[in-house]
Parts: C-alpha cells; sequence; structure tokens
C-alpha cells in the first residue's frame, strides 16, 4: 500500500521520541513505525509500535496500572499515532540443538561454503547461519559476514577466535575451522561481524535454494523478502515494521540494536524463521537483493527480526560478493 512520505517522516521522528521515553521500560521489547494492529488484523493506519511483554486487557489494567505506575506508557507523550503489540522476541541461533544429521545438507561440512549453512564459533555449543560472503573495502579479503552472537559470541571473544563450519551444534570441531573472528560492531548496536575466511575451501556468492545474491537494497514497509537459513530452511515473508529499536540483553550486557525491522510470514506460509537461522540474509523477493540480516523473532505468531543490510555494511566496511 503507498505511503505518504511526509507521515512517513513524522512517524520515524516520533518513534525516536518514544524510543527516548520508554526503551529503557522492562515492558519493553521493541519499538518501530509499521502498520496499526486492530483485534489481530493489519490495518492502513500507519503508526509509531510499542512492543511490550506484557499487556494487561482492559479488566485487568486498572489494577496493574495501581500497582505499576512506573511502568505505564503514557502515548499522549508521542507526537504520532500509537499502537500497542504484545510480543516477546529472543536471539534465534540455536543454543540447544538437538543431536545433528549428515542427511541435511545445510549441516555438513560444505564445499563450496555459501550462504545458508551451519557455521558458529568455536567457543561454544550451538550453530547459526553464515549469512554470505563479502569483501573488506579497503584490502578486498574475502570473508563471511554473520551475527555478532553467532561468530563472536561473547563481548572477551578475540581477534582470530576460530569460525566452524559446520557450527559445533552440528558436529563440527577444530579440523572445519574456516575462518578467524576480524571483527564486530555490537558496540554500535548492531548484532553483526565478519571473519577473514582461512581454508581451502571454495566460496560462492549463493544462498542454497535462492541463487546469487544481486547486490544490496534498504528494506521497505510492505517489501516480500525471502532467506534460506540453517534452521528453517527457504521461507517467505513481509515487512510490516521498519526503524526499530529493540533492547536486549547479551551476556549480561544490556545492548539497543537499531535499525531492526519486522517480517511476518506471506499469506498461506506456515513460518517465517526458527532458532538457529541467526545471521541469514533476506532478500528482496523481486530483485535478488539483501536487504537484511537476520536475528531475532518469535513463534506465537510467527515473526522475525532482522537488521538492516545497508547499515550492517557501512559499519563493518565491507560489501557484498557479486
Amino acid at each position: 500500500m503507498p505511503i505518504d512520505s511526509r507521515e512517513l517522516w513524522a512517524a520515524r521522528d516520533a518513534r525516536r521520541v518514544a524510543a527516548a521515553y520508554y526503551l529503557s521500560n522492562p515492558r519493553v521489547s521493541l519499538i518501530d513505525v509499521g502498520w496499526k494492529e486492530r483485534d489481530g488484523r493489519q490495518t492502513e493506519e500507519l503508526s509509531v509500535r510499542i512492543h511490550l511483554i506484557n499487556k494487561p486487557t482492559e479488566a485487568a489494567f486498572e489494577s496493574f496500572s495501581m500497582q505499576n505506575e512506573a511502568l505505564i506508557i503514557d502515548k499522549d507523550k508521542i507526537p504520532f499515532k500509537v499502537d500497542f503489540i504484545k510480543a516477546k522476541y529472543r536471539l534465534h541461533s540455536d543454543r540447544w540443538p538437538t543431536p545433528y544429521t549428515k542427511v541435511n545438507e545445510r549441516a555438513k561440512s560444505c564445499d563450496p561454503l555459501r550462504g545458508g549453512i551451519s557455521v558458529s564459533n568455536g567457543r561454544f555449543y550451538n550453530y547459526g547461519t553464515l549469512g554470505g560472503i563479502v569483501s573488506d573495502k579497503v584490502t578486498g579479503e574475502a570473508m563471511i559476514l554473520s551475527n555478532w552472537h553467532v561468530l563472536a559470541g561473547a563481548f572477551y571473544a578475540p581477534k582470530g577466535q576460530k569460525i566452524y563450519q559446520p557450527g559445533t551444534g552440528d558436529g563440527g570441531c577444530y579440523r572445519d575451522a574456516v575462518a578467524a573472528l576480524e571483527r564486530d560492531v555490537m558496540a554500535e548496536g548492531i548484532d553483526a561481524a565478519v571473519a577473514k575466511l582461512k581454508t581451502d575451501r571454495k566460496w560462492l556468492n549463493d544462498q542454497i535454494g535462492l541463487g546469487a545474491v544481486k547486490g544490496v537494497e534498504a528494506p521497505k514497509l510492505g517489501m516480500r523478502v525471502v532467506k534460506s537459513g540453517r534452521k528453517s530452511d527457504v521461507t517467505c515473508g513481509v515487512i510490516d515494521g521498519i526503524d526499530g529499536e529493540y533492547p536486549i540483553w547479551y551476556g549480561g550486557v544490556k545492548r539497543r540494536i537499531k535499525y531492526v525491522y519486522r517480517i511476518k510470514p506471506q499469506p498461506g506460509q506456515p513460518e517465517v524463521s526458527q532458532g538457529g537461522d541467526s545471521g541469514s540474509w533476506w532478500l528482496n523477493q523481486s530483485t535478488g537483493r539483501a536487504v537484511g540480516l537476520h536475528f531475532a523473532g518469535m513463534d506465537d505468531p510467527e515473526i522475525a527480526l532482522a537488521i538492516a543490510m545497508p547499515e550492517v555494511l557501512n559499519a563493518l566496511h565491507v560489501e557484498i560478493m557479486v
């Protein structure tokens, strides 16, 4: 549906106001801009959306507000229409993976390396997804790009930490080391990292089940997107929220993840993502260009969260190998 550019600008400006007031509120799980929901159905009304871990019903709200006055959100402080959505999101690496199986091609030792396959750091037992291959803008060296919580996993992770493909949760070990952690941008509010390739394995600009990535572009409301992930394979979604900020604890340190957009399954699709898909690249379904880096989501209802890819690439000083 068409969006008036001036209205969108006003909504984004109001979202920053909302974040300044309420992003530190422990009830808040995300603040973004998107279409207002009414009775669980999407409308055509643009709004600043405040996602709440707990959203008391009308019958319980009076009692809640009397006992938790400091947690009440006053929408009159926000200079735009406001919607409240009940949602609790979590990171999408698989911290408790089921026993791996070599039947799944994404869980195997892959040669060539490509997007959509299992990867992890060598320190923790888990797996996420190898998003794709990028190159350093200065040196031209080839690197893999995924999430910080997949490739680093801890604030004390040293440069040079070994990266395994497949990930440890899929049976990967020291002999499966394919890269070394190079840098991350968690300090800038972006859950992303790159690791320098150090392997004889070949690589392709390819996503399993989708083909080559044809560049990068900014995510937009209503855009139909698709991704290839280690856990849920190829799934299709539609962007229903943009310009979000997501407060989350990483290893005892609270961060505000920026440039977040939200994805719902396309009609007729049962799911959009699962734990283990962290690091997947969301592509514009029409152009094949990368629009986001998957990092979190929820299951009821099915929702995915990703970080806008142009900001990820710029912060890491890399570009997609095409």
